[in-house]
């Protein structure tokens, strides 16, 4: 057996990760890890814009392959937190079986503090301490990276959750004979990360790289969105069933069934403003864009680098259009990913939501005929025609994350509403993974919620790395403000 699991002790490939209480199907730690770090690499490869890869790889001394070969290295390690007895013991059958092969712990009921070891929490202890005793990192440099794992379930952890967990040493490695067991079956699955992906020549360069939070918030979404694509059963079987297949089998079978629409790859449209107008808007004959809409465009393009850009007019000045098109331009030299357009109510969202979809359906198609997922992200979605024609999905699969929200279908079907450019993937509209999708409507609260701290607020908050932000104003009269702030 090649790939992570190929060359681990007996004792290391008891370890489990997931467990099934209905069907009594499991999933070994090593084999969640390789999925985990699969899905990452298609994401990086295939779904993650490009603006996003730029600024992970800005941080890394190797540029964009070490951002990717981080990304992957991330994801693959994130949950090496349920190598201890904290989380092993929560099933007793598969906690027997590791007990067999030397990895001694108490029972689930005699382990009082176990919820101070959370597996997120309990991982970037783990890592923390892999790279200081192999590879000769500080603490420092240790937690700006460990810290990605500690927070894929949420928030990272405070200092004293850190501090609770290293004065309970206990709940990581049973201590008595086994101690020394679980040390080197928690390294051996390190080591093994290590060198499938790729990273072992790696980590002594990444050893003085300072990291921006920006960066390490990206991370943190990536792996996340890739923890939740590989925890989902219906896309990676949980064993005995599944068993037979190959690793490379499971993650072919499982990136085409999610169906993953790719992201908004705008070029930077040519010709004049009045041209871009026609092209993109259901314009009368022989109407030409306002003084407005010409001087947004022709600022968008003359900016040094894309920014925050401010249109304040009168009503029917046309300052959607106008901020559509910049965004347009914005995305494209940005290599923004998506578009998000916030309305500060339901109904004028859902009013704006007709229009948006207009404007995407007059864009230069994808390549290859690719499809863009949209969203109107508000409670009463679903309600809404435009959306719901766009829902037309068939074979639903079962929710990615841990949470049960959220579904997943391939894209397929046809609708009064809906162009094959168009779809509202499924998976996308779940209440956490809903602000990945590109194009989005919404209300301005989901702009408050991007900015303030809750549970998995670094996917939420790092979808707006990726998409340009429109929000509607008017004021007394035509005016423009550009401000340097990068926003795309």
């Amino acid at each position: 057996m090649g790939g992570l699991g190929g060359g681990l002790s007996p004792a290391a490939r008891t370890v489990w990760a997931k467990y099934d209480f209905a069907g009594g199907g499991w999933l070994p730690l090593w084999r969640h890890l390789a999925d985990s770090g699969a899905a990452a690499g298609l994401l990086w490869d295939q779904w993650i814009p490009r603006a996003v890869r730029e600024l992970v790889a800005q941080a890394l001394p190797g540029g964009e392959s070490d951002a990717r070969l981080l990304a992957v290295w991330l994801a693959g390690v994130h949950h090496i937190g349920k190598a201890t007895p904290a989380f092993a013991c929560q099933v007793d059958s598969l906690a027997d079986g590791m007990r067999s092969a030397g990895l001694a712990m108490a029972g689930q009921r005699y382990m009082a503090d176990r919820r101070m070891a959370p597996h997120g929490l309990a991982g970037q202890v783990l890592l923390t301490e892999w790279l200081e005793e192999r590879y000769g990192w500080s603490p420092r440099s240790c937690r700006q990276f460990a810290v990605v794992i500690g927070g894929h379930h949420g928030s990272p952890p405070e200092a004293v959750q850190v501090k609770d967990l290293d004065d309970h040493p206990e709940l990581l490695r049973t201590p008595g004979a086994s101690e020394v067991l679980w040390q080197r079956v928690q390294r051996e699955l390190l080591d093994a990360c290590a060198a499938e992906f790729g990273v072992a020549e790696r980590l002594g360069a990444w050893q003085r790289v300072k990291m921006p939070q920006t960066v390490q918030a990206a991370l943190s979404a990536l792996v996340i969105v890739a923890d939740w694509i590989a925890s989902n059963a219906d896309l990676f079987p949980y064993f005995p069933e599944d068993a037979p297949r190959s690793g490379e089998e499971r993650v072919t079978s499982a990136w085409q069934r999610l169906d993953l629409p790719e992201p908004w790859r705008p070029k930077e449209p040519k010709g004049t403003a009045v041209e871009l107008f026609a092209a993109r808007f259901d314009l009368p004959l022989g109407a030409k864009p306002r003084p407005v809409q010409e001087a947004a465009v022709r600022l968008a393009r003359e900016l040094p680098c894309p920014g925050l850009m401010l249109i304040e007019a009168p009503m029917g000045e046309g300052k959607t259009e106008a901020a559509l098109a910049v965004a347009e331009i914005f995305a494209a030299r940005s290599g923004a990913g998506g578009y998000f357009f916030a309305l500060p109510t339901m109904a004028t969202s859902n009013a704006m939501f007709p229009r948006l979809l207009d404007w995407l359906r007059r864009l230069p198609p994808g390549e290859d005929g690719t499809s863009w997922s949209v969203r109107l992200a508000h409670s009463k979605a679903a309600l809404n025609e435009h959306f719901a024609g766009l829902m037309a999905v068939s074979k639903p699969v079962s929710a990615v994350d841990l949470d049960g929200e959220g579904t997943v279908a391939p894209r397929g079907g046809q609708d009064p509403f809906a162009l094959a450019e168009l779809v509202a993937h499924q998976w996308l509209s779940g209440r956490k993974q809903g602000n990945r999708d590109r194009p989005r409507g919404c209300g301005e609260h989901w702009l408050w919620m991007a900015t303030h701290p809750e549970r998995r607020d670094h996917p939420r908050g790092s979808g707006e790395h990726e998409r340009g932000v429109k929000a509607m104003q008017s004021g007394p009269g035509p005016s423009l403000r550009v401000r340097g702030a990068l926003t795309i």
